[in-house]
């Protein structure tokens, strides 16, 4: 019979790992904007070879499921650095954490969608803009960091935001690589008290009023981002 008590006991256990899975999911999401970034400015300049391998890298990650891209990086990504150490004449083995290789890897994953949300706020913008920026006696640098990127930004944040909440419910599948979050936190829980609906039931309602709750928070600073 579902017992209200185990699932409030539950979920004082799952919230444990809440702050871990915010910061990570935020870590992650700054990495893959970063990384969109410059994706998105090879595209946008037509940069000759980056811009093939920017298109080969989009493929990949649209193509490949997560939770594959998570497993191939845990076996690869340290084989490859062990093998840059031992090409830099460096003997001892440098160890990969599963927690660097769930961020590097989620932030490559989720750099395609953001490099296209950037574009895609850069296109938005009025190519007049550069011209009456020009015009005042701006360089491109300044007008880019003055005018475009200002008026880019409201377009892309609540994109972002979005991402964000992507990014905490993507990071369930961290245990396939033995990274602790909410949900691996209710697989414990029911391993435990062998109350596996319950447990379920407390990681659902966790991400549910977390999701709410930050969707309430990044509502206002996109109201705010739209008066500045």
């Amino acid at each position: 019979m579902l017992s209200g008590t185990v699932i409030l006991e539950d979920m004082r256990f799952i919230l444990t790992v809440v702050p871990f899975t915010l910061g990570t999911a935020l870590i992650v999401l700054i990495f893959g904007i970063v990384l969109g970034f410059v994706v998105a400015a090879v595209r946008i300049r037509q940069i000759p070879v980056a811009k093939q391998i920017a298109r080969v890298f989009m493929d990949y990650t649209r193509g490949i499921p997560l939770v594959i891209h998570l497993y191939l990086a845990y076996f690869i990504l340290p084989m490859a650095i062990d093998g840059i150490c031992r090409a830099l004449g460096i003997e001892q083995s440098v160890k990969v954490s599963p927690l660097a290789v769930l961020v590097v890897a989620y932030a490559f994953y989720i750099s395609v969608g953001q490099s296209e949300n950037i574009r895609g706020a850069f296109y938005s913008i009025d190519p007049g803009q550069w011209d009456a920026a020009y015009a005042s006696g701006m360089t491109g640098l300044q007008a880019l960091l003055r005018i475009i990127v200002p008026q880019g930004v409201t377009v892309v944040v609540p994109v972002f935001f979005n991402t964000f909440l992507g990014v905490i419910k993507g990071l369930s599948l961290a245990f396939t690589i033995g990274v602790a979050d909410i949900l691996s936190q209710a697989k414990l829980a029911s391993a435990q008290n062998a109350h596996y609906l319950e447990a379920y039931i407390a990681a659902a309602l966790i991400y549910w009023a977390l999701c709410g709750l930050l969707d309430v928070v990044f509502s206002r600073i996109e109201l705010a981002f739209k008066k500045w």
